[in-house]
């Protein structure tokens, strides 16, 4: 999953997602249960049968129809058991997509009234589920009584023939007795076997779902034929080399021929209006996306020679999608390091403006935070991305509205610290305070970068140089 494009995650509900890889998990139950238990059973149709034949053809022959009959009862009845199947796989992840994003969104859903709008339609999806799996076991019940009614009506021939056949003197007690016994063990296997089959076919829809990931190629690491070194050791310079994107070819660009270079040790703030493709560029940056055409190069290397592994390693980042994990303050700070250096978390908190706030706190580092960082204000979640980004040393520090939620105060402690750590910046900002603070300014607007920014902004950075 880790391996997979940004694309594959932006383009699918959570629900959806999670329900192919759960596919995964049901194709191997079915491969090291299901396959072995299939491959016995033949083994036993096939030896019982050949024993049945050596005792009666005629009786073998009746017990054989039965289960050719039993066969076509289950396929006749196959493509309704998938089409009620492929209902339920799909309305199960809409349910569980609905019921996550009620539960990730429920200020909203509480502010704006919507509690019983979002039960019903949460309730009308899992009906629908239900009835799905409703009709998947009337199915299960037609075939299940078929298959009791079929071969109770075969047993009943076969031990008729077979007391004829003994009052006849042409078939003895005993061969009776082994015969049935037989022919139970066949009956038994045999429907077994069929089922089997069927649920090893039916598998073809949870391989239909894990086929959009095995067949969405791996995110691209590029050949890679630079180290590390190649960016490491200091604030590297970045280049924008001639890049547009959009995100298919039936779509128009967000942007075109964008050139920009980034100079080691350069603060530059990327403005624009919303919507405009400032996110989108800073993700090609970081290789998070493959732009339509053009490269970018990091000290004069295309990234793909580095690799991206690499090249992130220097990388420390606040994005606006970014969320914290359930975890304790000081994990989300080193992202649940395996050795986590203690120096480096305290001084991240620090550069971040969050020590003072930790330290009153009752557990201090080790207070727990909740899924997407529930239980700390939207500053405080801010500071702490940041601080995460600060523990990983980077050379290259990328921020994406990263301080919009803090207070004049703490916004203005944070861009401070930042800056003087003589980084290479790159800030997407609308505040312009946080813009003033750049070396540069560049607009993205109408698919072009154009040096310098809105009268405003550079008047909030001559009153920044005064203020200094």
């Amino acid at each position: 999953m880790v391996r997979l494009p940004l694309e594959y995650f932006e383009k699918r509900h959570i629900g959806s997602i999670i329900s192919s890889f759960g596919s995964i998990n049901t194709i191997q139950r079915s491969i090291s249960t299901t396959f072995v238990q299939a491959v016995v059973d033949g083994v036993m149709v096939v030896g019982t049968l050949l024993m049945m034949f050596l005792y009666s053809a005629q009786l073998a022959i009746i017990s054989f129809v039965a289960v050719v009959v039993y066969a076509v009862l289950r396929l006749s009845l196959y493509h309704q058991l998938r089409a009620a199947a492929a209902e339920q796989i799909v309305f199960a992840a809409k349910q569980n997509t609905h019921f996550y994003e009620t539960a990730n969104g429920i200020q909203s859903v509480r502010l704006f009234g919507q509690g019983e709008e979002r039960r019903a339609g949460w309730m009308n999806l899992l009906a629908e589920q239900f009835n799905a799996e409703l009709r998947i076991n009337r199915l299960g019940v037609t075939y299940e009584s078929a298959r009791i009614v079929l071969f109770g009506i075969e047993r009943v021939i076969v031990i008729w023939l077979a007391a004829r056949a003994v009052l006849d003197n042409s078939f003895s007690v005993g061969m009776l007795f082994a015969f049935i016994a037989y022919k139970e063990q066949f009956s038994t296997r045999i429907a077994t076997l069929v089922d089997r089959l069927l649920d090893i076919r039916m598998l073809g829809l949870h391989g239909e779902r894990i086929a959009d990931i095995v067949l969405t190629p791996a995110e691209d690491e590029g050949e890679i034929q630079l180290s590390e070194s190649s960016v490491a050791g200091g604030a590297p310079s970045v280049e924008l080399r001639n890049i547009s994107f959009r995100y298919s070819p039936t779509e128009p660009f967000i942007f075109e021929d964008i050139n920009l270079i980034v100079e080691a040790g350069e603060s530059i703030a990327i403005t624009g209006p919303s919507g405009c493709g400032k996110t989108t560029l800073v993700k090609i940056m970081l290789g998070l996306l493959e732009p339509s055409s053009g490269e970018v190069l990091v000290n004069g290397v295309p990234i793909k020679r580095i690799g991206l592994a690499n090249y992130r390693r220097t990388i420390g980042t606040v994005m606006q999608e970014d969320r914290l994990f359930s975890g304790s303050i000081a994990e989300n700070i080193c992202f649940f390091d395996s050795e986590p250096n203690w120096e480096r978390i305290k001084q991240s908190a620090r550069l971040a403006s969050l020590a003072h706030e930790i330290a009153v706190m009752p557990m201090g580092y080790h207070t727990i935070t909740g899924a997407s960082g529930a239980g700390i204000s939207g500053g405080q979640q801010q500071r702490l991305l940041l601080a995460r980004a600060l523990y990983r040393q980077p050379q290259l520090l990328v921020l994406d509205e990263a301080t919009s939620e803090l207070d004049v105060s703490n916004e203005k402690n944070v861009n401070t610290t930042v800056r003087e750590l003589g980084l290479t910046r790159i800030t997407v900002a609308h505040r312009p305070d946080t813009i003033a603070m750049a070396d540069r300014i560049v607009s993205l607007a109408h698919g072009r970068l154009v040096e310098g920014g809105h009268p405003n902004l550079r008047s909030a950075e001559k009153r920044f140089s005064l203020e200094k």
